[in-house]
């Protein structure tokens, strides 16, 4: 996508490379002026409804701190009164009443009071002038009465009582000196009220009572039907961030809002008042500046463009005259130099051109002459090429290398005929198929997803990689492909030159010398271990059984006496075992039929294969050749291996042993069910053991492994399906010369 714009920007004419950049700029430069302009508008209007809102909270809290004080003068001028000071020590409520009723009424009527209550100690209701008919209840919770009958002082605040929430103030009553009791005077705290504040103000108000911890309810509201904007949690932390204000909250935009506490005498929370202001006529204020801002902007944007594009059109009016004039000149269509311009940056590049027009017609008179011994040159250096190619195809056809190259669609382009002399494909079939390089050589038939696409296709990297590819016959061949990627001026991958080493048989000599080297270094350390072994052993075993014969049966210490005799022989088993192992023995070569002597081998088992009930099966391939080696040793070999495997298999069970021609070697297969060998056990197949299952018979499964790596040859155990194993025994045909030429003598055939 970026290139896409960067190339559409390369591609647009001066002129739009002039304007857009100033179009944009006056744009951003507009818009950014007009959006700080109307956010610091909108932050001072929002700061002052702010001080708005909290003014008017203060002056909420001052009106209800003013009714406190009111309901507490009336409260006091009443506690003072001789009439009410009698009646309430005589406890004469009938007379009370009749006092004061008159007052009552008239108190309620010009100074809108909602209670007239008097109480007697401790805390008990005597009468209630707004609620004659319910008095003589116990008002222990209202925490007001308590404090003005203990203290003997007169107290106002917000207090919740059986009328419910009201701004209350109380008075102690004394008669002789002796407090009688307490009388109260309380403004209701409800809708009417907060109907007079809205009348006076123009704000909504919505009072919540505190009803338990985290519990607030409706108390009374100025918003008709209830259909205020309640913005906040009611159930919230009161102890800090209070109050709480915001300006167009979600929901409600042309509103501005403040939630706050109302305390009572004790500055505990007994209600929330929410305050609502409208503030539509500031949003219409808001809505006219910002519309005309954007006006002015536009207005703005549109002359700035306008002498824009009328500046860069006289600016780039003479490059488009002189852009035309150097076409021409590119075009060889003009001939006489261009007209002069004034001294500026358009006359220096007019000199220039007239320069370049002038160097030019003297580079085509130039030109014209070297033609004329072009096609001179051009033979003389062909003649030379067609050499070079014949004395290289020469080389590359008597080379003892597979040389090759490959083009990007897999086409194999050139081989040179010691392909088809090592491989036994024709060149044809390699070149007429694309898929061909892919799955013969590099062994891949979903793709040419190989590492030469990677490192010579991809990253123009050589690449020298070990290759094992199958001959038309079948024969597995070793390579190394060496491949070198042509690039072109770009840096692109034309095609893939490279050459193939065979390197089989030296693959094969290598691991040749490598087993001769372990079995070496293997038999002189066992030889050596088995020699410090045998005098300790010798001698533990000789007291062992001095000492078991010196016993009789009947002493406790006899049992452990003959079981160190046993493992010293057990012992000496394994040390037998390792020194047949690793005694040098020298091969009597002739040629050895591997199926006969396998067949020889199975019918001195077959007594043993009866009583075990053992299912054989035969696969002997009839064209498989006879080898060279020492019929005799590769006998005991192959007479051990069968053995192991008919005692290890259990009864009722199968054993399978195979013949086969393999890439030049003789493969012998053994397969049979072993049970209980675990994946350490595989490795350690041939290491000597006694097992108690196998029996003396078969202690000799080292030196199978010896006979067999001597003749040449090599043995894997793996393992199979279903608890089977596999005993693969590889065999060259042509028994290989040992080091120094020793180690082996030659017999005839009989």
């Amino acid at each position: 996508m970026i290139s896409l714009i960067t190339d559409w920007i390369l591609r647009m004419s001066l002129k739009w490379k002039l304007l857009l950049p100033f179009l944009i700029l006056s744009f951003i430069g507009t818009t950014v002026l007009v959006y700080i302009g109307l956010r610091s508008q909108e932050k001072l209007i929002k700061n002052e409804e702010l001080k708005e809102l909290a003014r008017v909270y203060q002056i909420f809290l001052t009106v209800i701190d003013h009714r406190e004080t009111q309901a507490l003068s009336l409260a006091t001028m009443v506690a003072v009164n001789p009439i009410a000071e009698a009646a309430l020590a005589l406890r004469d409520r009938e007379g009370l009443y009749r006092s004061f009723v008159p007052l009552y009424d008239e108190l309620r009527k010009n100074f809108g009071i909602g209670q007239f209550h008097f109480h007697i100690p401790p805390a008990k209701s005597f009468l209630r002038l707004h609620m004659p008919e319910e008095s003589g209840e116990m008002i222990s919770y209202r925490r007001e009465v308590i404090d003005a009958m203990k203290s003997g002082k007169a107290v106002s605040g917000l207090e919740w009582g059986l009328t419910g929430l009201g701004i209350r103030g109380v008075a102690p009553v004394y008669y002789a000196g002796e407090l009688a009791g307490t009388v109260e005077i309380g403004f209701p705290f409800d809708a009417p009220f907060l109907d007079q504040l809205k009348g006076e103000w123009q704000t909504d108000l919505t009072v919540y009572e505190k009803r338990g911890e985290d519990n607030y309810i409706l108390l009374a509201t100025t918003v008709k039907g209830h259909a205020f904007y309640d913005p906040f949690p009611l159930n919230g932390d009161l102890r800090s961030g209070w109050p709480r204000m915001l300006i167009s909250p979600a929901g409600a935009p042309d509103r501005s809002v403040l939630l706050g506490t109302v305390s009572d005498f004790y500055g505990e929370t007994v209600a929330l008042v929410q305050i609502e202001v409208d503030r539509s006529a500031i949003m219409r204020r808001l809505e006219k500046t910002r519309n005309l801002m954007f006006l002015v902007g536009g207005v703005g944007i549109i002359l700035s463009f306008a002498l824009t594009w009328l500046v860069a059109y006289l600016f780039v009016r003479p490059i488009v005259e002189i852009v035309e004039d150097a076409d021409e000149i590119a075009r060889g269509r003009r001939e006489k130099r261009l007209k002069i311009r004034p001294s500026d940056e358009m006359g220096r590049l007019t000199i220039s051109l007239n320069t370049m027009l002038d160097s030019l017609q003297a580079r085509r008179r130039e030109i014209a002459n070297y033609a004329r011994t072009l096609e001179r040159k051009v033979q003389e250096r062909t003649a030379d090429l067609v050499s070079s190619e014949e004395k290289y195809r020469t080389l590359v056809e008597n080379i003892p290398l597979i040389v090759y190259r490959l083009l990007d669609d897999g086409t194999t382009e050139f081989l040179n005929p010691y392909f088809t002399e090592k491989l036994g494909y024709s060149i044809e079939e390699a070149v007429g198929n694309k898929r061909f390089w892919w799955e013969k050589v590099c062994g891949y038939t979903g793709g040419p997803e190989d590492d030469m696409v990677r490192h010579c296709w991809e990253n123009g990297a050589e690449l020298r990689v070990e290759r094992v590819i199958k001959s038309r016959k079948g024969e597995e061949l070793i390579f190394i492909d060496h491949a070198i990627p042509a690039l072109d001026e770009h840096g692109n991958v034309k095609w893939v030159d490279g050459t193939m080493v065979d390197i089989t048989e030296l693959k094969h000599l290598q691991e040749r010398t490598l087993q001769t080297e372990e079995i070496r270094v293997l038999g002189e350390i066992s030889a050596r271990f088995a020699h410090e072994i045998r005098n300790p052993l010798a001698i533990a075993g000789g007291f062992a059984r001095r000492l078991c014969n010196a016993m009789s049966q009947d002493d406790p210490h006899y049992k452990f006496a003959q079981i160190i005799v046993e493992e010293v022989a057990r012992l000496e088993d394994i040390l037998q075992i390792i020194l047949s192992s690793i005694e040098p023995f020298t091969l009597t070569v002739s040629r050895v039929d591997l199926n006969k002597s396998l067949q020889h081998c199975l019918d001195e088992l077959e007594e043993s294969i009866q009583v075990r009930q053992i299912h054989l099966e035969t696969i002997f391939d009839p064209a498989l050749e006879s080898i060279e080696g020492d019929s005799d040793l590769l006998h005991r070999a192959f007479e051990c291996l069968l053995k192991h495997a008919v005692v290890s298999s259990p009864r009722n069970d199968s054993l399978l042993v195979a013949t086969e021609k393999r890439n030049g070697t003789c493969v012998v297969k053994i397969s049979h069910r072993a049970e209980g060998l675990g994946d350490e056990d595989l490795e350690q197949f041939f290491f000597p053991r006694i097992t108690g299952k196998t029996g003396s018979d078969i202690k000799d499964l080292p030196l199978a492994k010896v006979i067999i790596h001597r003749h040449g040859g090599k043995v894997t155990v793996q393992r199979e399906i279903e608890g089977r194993i596999l005993l693969r025994i590889e065999l060259p045909v042509i028994l290989p010369k040992p080091r120094g030429g020793k180690g082996r003598q030659v017999r005839s055939a009989n």
